[in-house]
C-alpha cells in the first residue's frame, strides 16, 4: 500500500476499521506461509566487547540526559559480563551463547569493558565499577602488555600457540583494543594519582607514534587519546553529601556538559564512600577539608587545583570557559 489506510478504505467505501482488520488477516496467513521455509541464519551471540561499548553508550547518554533507565540496562549488562563471562581467574570469555561461556578474550574485550566500567563509574558513582576496572585492566596487562617492545597483543599469553601475536592499532568502525586501552590507561591514572598507569600509555603512545603520524585518519581513537595525554586535563572531584540538592545540581552541570578530557570522582561525607580513598587517597583528603554540610567541587588541571568551589553559579562559569 502506497497510501494511508484512511485514504485506500475511502477509496474502497469501507471503514478504515475494516481495512485493518482484513490487514491483520492477510499478515497472519503471510506469517504462516514465511514460518515454513527455512529460518536465514542469526547471529545471536553475545560478545564481551560489544558490550563494553554500549555500556560505555548508555552510561554516558545517562549522564549527558539525565536518564535512569540508560544507567540501569548499563548495570544489568556488566552484571551479566562479569557474571557468565568471566572465570574464577578474572579472565574473560569473548563470547556467550545458549547458556555456555567460550573462547580466551581478546585485548578488545578487556579494553572495551574497562572504558565501559569507567564510564559507569562517572555515572553511578559506585566504587565497585571502578574497582572492577582497574582488576580488569591489571588482567589485561598480565595477559596481553609486550614487555619487550611496548604496546598490547591482541591475543594473550594464555591463549592457543600461534605463529606470531599481532597488535591491532587501526581504528576503523570499531576503536582499536590499544587505542582505547590507552585511554583507559590515562583515565584511570588521573581519577588514581597511579604515575605507573600513565607511564604504560606513554609507552604504548610512542610505540605506534610513528604509524599515527603517517596516517592519522586510520587512528581517530589514538588521536583522541594523545591529546587527553597533551592536556590540558581535569580532575574534578565532588564533596558532598548525595540527599544535598546542591550537590545534585553540582553533579549534573559537571556530567551534562562537553569535557571530553575529564576525569569526575564524587567522595559523599559518609563513611561508606571510604572505600573510594583506598583507590583515590586525594578524594578523601579534600574531603576532610571541607564542612559536612557544604557541597564543595574541586577543579584541578593535571593535580594542580584551584580554590574550590562551593557555588553552582562559580562551577558554571568555570565550566564555561573550560
Amino acid at each position: 500500500m502506497t497510501e494511508s489506510v484512511d485514504v485506500f478504505a475511502a477509496k474502497e467505501k469501507i471503514t478504515a476499521k475494516a481495512l485493518e482488520q482484513r490487514l491483520d488477516a492477510c499478515r497472519e496467513k503471510l506469517f504462516h506461509i514465511r514460518e515454513k521455509r527455512i529460518h536465514p541464519l542469526k547471529d545471536d551471540k553475545i560478545l564481551s566487547a560489544w558490550n563494553g561499548l554500549m555500556i560505555a553508550a548508555l552510561a554516558r547518554a545517562s549522564q549527558a540526559l539525565d536518564e535512569p533507565s540508560y544507567q540501569d540496562a548499563a548495570k544489568r549488562s556488566v552484571d551479566f559480563v562479569l557474571t557468565a563471562m568471566r572465570n574464577e581467574k578474572g579472565r574473560l570469555y569473548r563470547r556467550y551463547r545458549l547458556g555456555e561461556s567460550a573462547f580466551p578474550g581478546f585485548l578488545e574485550d578487556y579494553a572495551f569493558m574497562v572504558w565501559g566500567l569507567i564510564d559507569l563509574y562517572e555515572s553511578t558513582f559506585e566504587v565497585r565499577y571502578l574497582k572492577e576496572a582497574l582488576a580488569l585492566n591489571d588482567v589485561m596487562h598480565s595477559l596481553f602488555w609486550d614487555d619487550a617492545g611496548g604496546g598490547f597483543f591482541f591475543v594473550g599469553k594464555d591463549s592457543e600457540q600461534m605463529i606470531t601475536r599481532p597488535k591491532d592499532i587501526y581504528d576503523g568502525a570499531t576503536p582499536s583494543g590499544n587505542s582505547v586501552a590507552v585511554m583507559n590507561l590515562m583515565r584511570l591514572a588521573r581519577m588514581t594519582g597511579d604515575t605507573a598507569l600513565e607511564q604504560q600509555a606513554e609507552i604504548a603512545m610512542k610505540k605506534f607514534s610513528a604509524q599515527i603520524m603517517s596516517h592519522p585518519m586510520g587512528f581517530t581513537q589514538f588521536l583522541a587519546a594523545c591529546d587527553f595525554m597533551i592536556g590540558p586535563t581535569q580532575e574534578i572531584v565532588v564533596v558532598g553529601d548525595p540527599g544535598n540538592q546542591k550537590t545534585t545540581d553540582m553533579l549534573r552541570a559537571v556530567k551534562q556538559a562537553y569535557l571530553p578530557n575529564k576525569v569526575l570522582l564524587f567522595r559523599g561525607k559518609q563513611d561508606t564512600f571510604e572505600e573510594l580513598d583506598k583507590i583515590a587517597a586525594y578524594a578523601g583528603e579534600m574531603a576532610s577539608a571541607v564542612p559536612a554540610d557544604q557541597p564543595t567541587t574541586f577543579w584541578c588541571q593535571q593535580f594542580a587545583c584551584r580554590e574550590p568551589i562551593t557555588t553552582i553559579e562559580k562551577l558554571e562559569s568555570i565550566i564555561e570557559s573550560a
